[in-house]
């Protein structure tokens, strides 16, 4: 008898790795006519498995035994990928500014803000416009599509003022511009050059309201507000690093601590992730699992981890990490837990369903080739480290060192630098953000019932605070690695580097097993159980694992707790003891 020791492959992984593969070709009819034949072909070596490799599927492992299930997965996510990608090129195509270039200036355009505004490292305040119309200088007023990136400067007037207009997310508004439209950015690759909205500057005073804004927007508004006037009142100092780790927002976060975290390699932990959203599950599981009991509170987590996410926006790694949230409680309820790879190629294919254009984001790479290699290559780092460091140590250094793994690549061929010491500066960063989340959010509940408690919730938050601060200054000035040329040549390097550290025990393993098997005639990387029953010569009794594998806690036999005591005089049976004819009760 033998027994695989690999678990069995999910179906969902291939189809979301073929759908990748073939959404992230190049824009062009050519790249989907290539995904389709290689589908075609998935396809004809799955009807040619099922029919003509009946000694293939049963002689060797269960892999192969699923072969046509995989190829047909295989296959049916490169044709979901397929019209991914025709979608994303449909969508870059649709851009109209409804004039000629050259025949009419255009003097104002209208449109709604798709996001949130965020603001630039230059103190811009950023808009994404999606177009419904433009007004030439005299007056001529036509219909236009496509977005544009608005960039608006603060004025002394009215940009630092509370009186300033503030367009929200789908409300009507009309830009007037100053200057011309400037075209999209190129150079970044053919995907970002094809989606690349263009680009105009002009003041806070330009912008201004045609109708007014959606009342559940507003009610969006208004929360965000009101959690971010409760952090800031109940964290002090340390309010701005706060409202960055919990809402998202970084307007009044510090400089130089933010390039103290851009330095040490932990940028992203000021960015809204899963780690954000599980520590805020867990907040509110903990909470309410002594009132409503485990189950109800996930489902309670659930729904509030929904409200969050229409709170903060949908941000790729927020709206990832809620996904996933979602699909492992339901899998949970359903008696059915699945692997984290199953769930987060659940959750990319779901992403990709609903806005297919959003998986050319670098965010939304960074975040979904993080998560891949925290489950691909973190239980193989936690394995080795376990011979150094404690389990929850081992851990959390694992699970930076597998993201680092996975993010290397591309963040050296973007960004041109990268930290070897991130994976330990993330892990120590990890506890302390979880303490600052945790005693922020407690903090911000206890002075909003209890108001004079303010300045004690501060001092208490400003203790993981100070501590976090230190942690980045000292990570920020560890030696890391920059490089102006080569980019691409050098992430491969550092990829390439990571699968070779992944593939040491899972060849080593291997290669032990073949071994074992030429000698006992097991296939390789399969446990097999001898076919002669092990028994110990003075031990007849069958069970007793400890005869077999001295190794184990060797227990005596003791006897049955429901052997029922005598009820007459030794040697002589009443009327129901059965405990005198050696049998138990039920």
């Amino acid at each position: 008898m033998a027994t695989s020791l690999r678990p069995p492959v999910p179906l969902a992984v291939p189809f979301s790795a073929s759908a990748a593969f073939a959404v992230y070709l190049p824009p062009g009819a050519s790249s989907r006519l290539m995904a389709i034949i290689l589908s075609a072909a998935f396809a004809v070596a799955a009807v040619a498995v099922v029919f003509h490799g009946h000694s293939i599927r049963h002689r060797h492992s269960a892999a192969c035994r699923r072969a046509p299930s995989i190829l047909s997965a295989a296959a049916l996510g490169l044709c979901f990928g397929c019209m991914a990608h025709a979608r994303v090129e449909a969508f870059s195509w649709r851009s109209s500014l409804g004039f000629l270039p050259g025949r009419w200036r255009i003097a104002a355009i209208e449109g709604t803000p798709v996001s949130d505004p965020r603001l630039t490292a230059n103190g811009l305040v950023g808009y994404e416009i999606e177009l419904s119309a433009v007004r030439s200088s005299d007056g001529v007023r036509v219909t236009a599509a496509g977005r544009l990136a608005v960039y608006a400067r603060r004025t002394g007037k009215r940009g630092t003022g509370g009186n300033a207009f503030e367009p929200l997310r789908g409300q009507l508004v009309l830009v007037a511009l100053r200057g011309e439209l400037l075209p999209p950015r190129k150079g970044g690759g053919a995907w970002p050059d094809a989606l690349a909205p263009r680009t105009v500057f002009v003041d806070a005073d330009d912008i201004s309201p045609l109708g007014p804004p959606q009342a559940l927007e507003s009610a969006r508004v208004a929360a965000r507000r009101s959690v971010l006037g409760a952090l800031s009142g109940a964290a002090g100092r340390a309010g701005p690093l706060l409202e960055a780790l919990v809402v998202g927002v970084r307007d009044d976060l510090d400089a130089e601590l933010a390039e103290d975290f851009r330095k040490a390699g932990c940028s992203h932990i000021l960015a809204l992730s899963g780690q954000h959203v599980g520590i805020l599950a867990a907040f509110v599981s903990l909470l309410l699992a002594f009132a409503v009991g485990p189950y109800r509170a996930r489902a309670l987590a659930c729904v509030l981890a929904g409200l969050y996410l229409y709170v903060v926006g949908p941000l790729p790694s927020v709206a990832r990490a809620v996904t996933m949230f979602w699909i492992s409680s339901a899998a949970r309820a359903a008696d059915r837990p699945q692997q984290p790879l199953a769930v987060l190629s659940i959750a990319f294919a779901v992403a990709l369903a609903l806005q297919p254009q959003g998986a050319h984001a670098l965010s939304f790479k960074l975040s979904y080739l993080a998560v891949a290699g925290i489950a691909v290559y973190g239980p193989v780092y936690e394995f080795g480290l376990r011979r150094w460091l404690p389990p929850p140590l081992s851990g959390a250094v694992a699970t930076g060192l597998a993201a680092l793994a996975a993010t290397a690549g591309l963040s050296i061929a973007v960004f041109g630098r990268l930290n070897p010491f991130s994976p330990l500066s993330s892990a120590v960063a990890g506890i302390l953000v979880t303490a600052l989340m945790w005693s922020g959010i407690a903090g911000a509940a206890i002075a909003a019932a209890l108001p004079f408690a303010a300045p004690v919730t501060a001092f208490i938050t400003s203790l993981p605070y100070d501590a976090l601060a230190l942690v980045m200054a000292i990570a920020a000035r560890l030696p890391s690695m920059e490089t102006d040329s080569g980019r691409v040549g050098m992430g491969l390097v550092v990829a390439l580097g990571a699968a070779f550290v992944y593939a040491v025990p899972h060849v080593a393993f291997i290669a032990g097993s073949r071994r074992a098997g030429s000698r006992h005639g097991s296939p390789a990387g399969q446990l097999r159980f001898p076919h002669r029953a092990l028994r110990h010569a003075r031990w007849p009794w069958p069970g007793h694992a400890e005869k077999i594998r001295p190794e184990l806690p060797h227990q005596r036999q003791l006897a049955s707790p429901h052997r029922r005591p005598f009820r007459c005089r030794a040697g002589h049976e009443g009327v129901g003891d059965r405990a005198g004819r050696g049998i138990d009760d039920p």
